[in-house]
């Protein structure tokens, strides 16, 4: 059992999602992105979170706050800005009888109504450069974007003993950046419809690479001697309702699960991370 709770530290997306239902109909707003899913999901597991990252100081930053305070997290490094607007993503539902793939929802910045645009923005801001001067002590840093800054703070943390999770959706403009992320990195999680093998952007050696295939499962691998694939399929379900945020919970699980099992990743054999990898499906 652990006897402390392990602490989580990230950057990264934080939005506010909108969830609009078939019939046009919107959820109640709520903390969102790839690093909220994965800070909160944890503290709501009994994890101690703190998100980094700038917000606008407008209705959605503070919606964003509060949900991140209501699973204890520490936002003393979340902060806001009258500079800057919170992104907004909106989640269409869609009918699975009428799509042409196995498409449960699709994405957008736009606002059905207004059509306003609320983005993300990955230029490091000034108000937020200090950060790395006052970081908390953490068992795991989480990034899902390689910024300047993001990079920078995740290779002070790898260089501390922390376990360095990222999670890219793409490799973006800058190439040097991607692959100082990727070094950085113990575990690299990615999709394949999204990136391809990263076994060309010099992974840690010792590290774990991850890569989900969708209704596939998916693979793994990790260890200097074999790098060979090791496959998970997905667990087939009576009924699909909408597949948003599996990724995000099936990241949580694996490192729940695997800070359960061992103090660091780097002791953790191949057997121990099929099993935490196992039950983030399971989560997802």
């Amino acid at each position: 059992m652990r006897t402390t709770p392990a602490f989580i530290a990230g950057t990264g997306l934080f939005a506010l999602d909108v969830i609009v239902r078939l019939d046009g109909s919107k959820a109640t707003p709520s903390l969102g992105g790839s690093a909220g899913n994965v800070l909160s999901i944890l503290g709501a597991l009994g994890w101690g979170a703190a998100p980094m990252g700038l917000l606008g100081d407008d209705a959605a930053g503070h919606t964003i706050r509060r949900d991140f305070e209501r699973v204890g997290a520490d936002t003393r490094l979340l902060r806001r800005s009258m500079a800057r607007s919170t992104p907004v993503i909106f989640q269409h539902q869609l009918d699975r009888q009428a799509a042409q793939d196995d498409a449960t929802h699709r994405f957008t910045f736009a606002c059905p109504n207004c059509g306003d645009r609320r983005r993300p923005y990955w230029e490091d801001d000034p108000e937020f450069a200090d950060v790395r001067a006052d970081l908390p002590p953490a068992s795991v840093f989480y990034l899902d974007r390689p910024t300047r800054l993001g990079v920078a703070v995740a290779e002070q943390y790898a260089s501390s003993g922390a376990t360095v999770v990222f999670e890219p959706s793409a490799v973006g403009d800058d190439v040097g950046l991607f692959v100082r992320a990727a070094r950085a990195a113990h575990i690299v999680k990615y999709a394949d419809e999204r990136l391809g093998d990263l076994g060309a952007y010099h992974l840690r050696p010792d590290g774990i690479e991850i890569q989900t295939r969708g209704s596939h499962g998916l693979r793994f691998r990790c260890g200097k001697a074999d790098r060979s694939w090791t496959y998970l399929p997905a667990f087939r379900l009576p009924f699909i309702h909408d597949t948003a945020g599996a990724g995000d919970w099936c990241t949580a699980g694996m490192l729940y699960e695997l800070f359960g099992a061992a103090a660091g990743v780097r002791t953790i054999d191949r057997k121990t991370i099929k099993h935490a990898l196992a039950f983030g499906q399971v989560l997802s």
